[in-house]
This record gives structure tokens, sequence and C-alpha cells, in this order.
């Protein structure tokens, strides 16, 4: 008998008349709902940049006379100290020149100031705080700054230990340093 009434119990909802419900009116639909979403607001549009071929819209790998056909007679040529390549010094950047190609690209604040920068045709600025956002983690933290790797190719930002502010930017073919 307990089961029956505990069957009974369990299956009541199930067997009432359902109640009549009020039929909605018009005006219940004719308010527009709009909602703003927080990140909008605050999120920037950013892309992650997964390959380094360019800074400042020079590519690594460039031949000496692409590089003259881009932009023009360099200012100045030194020999760099580090490798013993030609370092062709323009208004907006410095590129060094081992064996008639590009192998790395320099670009100092003030240039970058003056004419802009960007990786791979997107602009960067290493006092922002969207740095992260585009490039991700660094893959290596140097007592002079900051080394991000992609492929055999890699971008380091160097700062001041003090301070932590960026002194220049470099693309470089990892493999050739």
């Amino acid at each position: 008998m307990n089961v029956l009434i505990l069957l009974l119990s369990l299956l009541t909802p199930y067997l009432e008349k359902p109640a009549q419900q009020e039929p909605l009116s018009a005006a219940a639909f004719s308010r527009p709902v709009s909602a703003v979403f927080a990140f909008q607001h605050t999120q920037a549009v950013t892309t992650y940049i997964n390959r380094f071929e360019s800074l400042s819209d020079v590519e690594l790998f460039t031949t000496e006379e692409e590089l003259i056909d881009q932009k023009g007679l360099p200012l100045n040529i030194q020999k760099d100290p580090w490798q013993g390549c030609l370092e062709y010094q323009y208004e907006e950047l410095s590129a060094g020149i081992c064996e008639g190609i590009v192998l790395y690209v320099h670009v100092t604040p003030h240039q970058a100031q003056e004419h802009g920068l960007s990786v791979n045709g997107i602009e960067l600025d290493p006092e922002k705080g969207y740095i992260q956002d585009l490039l991700g983690a660094p893959d290596f933290k140097a007592e002079d700054g900051d080394v991000y790797i992609r492929g055999s190719n890699a971008l380091k930002i160097y700062r001041d230990q003090v301070s932590g502010k960026w002194l220049g930017i470099d693309l470089f073919d990892g493999n050739s340093s």
C-alpha cells in the first residue's frame, strides 16, 4: 500500500490539468532589448604575430640590391663590429648586410617615434601594454632585453636594466648570430 501511495504522489503532477496561461500582450514584444558587452569598450583588436619576416617594412634575407631599390642609398655605411658585415644606416632603421643579404634590421626609439615601427606590417609600440598580445611571453629574458623566437628568426627588444624603457629593437636570423 505504501508503494501505491508513493507512486501516486510522484505521478500526480503529471496527471493534473495544466493551468491556463495568460496570453502575453503585444507590448512585451515591442521594446527592443539592448545589450552592451563590456569587452567591446576595453579591449583593442590585436593580432598575435606567429612569424617574424620584416621589421619596419624591411624583410630578412632581402638582397642588398632589393634593399637599395626599396629604401634608396643609405645615409651611412658602417662596418658592424659584432659580425664583420656592413650596416646600412637609414633615417628610419639600420640593416645588417652580410654577403649581400639582410641578416638583421635595427630600429631605435627615436627612429620609431619619427617613422613608426611595425613587425610584418603590424604596428608595434614597445612602450604600450599590448606587446604580450602581439608577441606572447618572451622566450628568453636577457639582462639587456626580451627575446622572442619564431622559427629561425628572432626579435629582441633591448631594455634599460634600471628603468625598463626600451632602447632598441632587432629582427635577426637566429642561425647567423
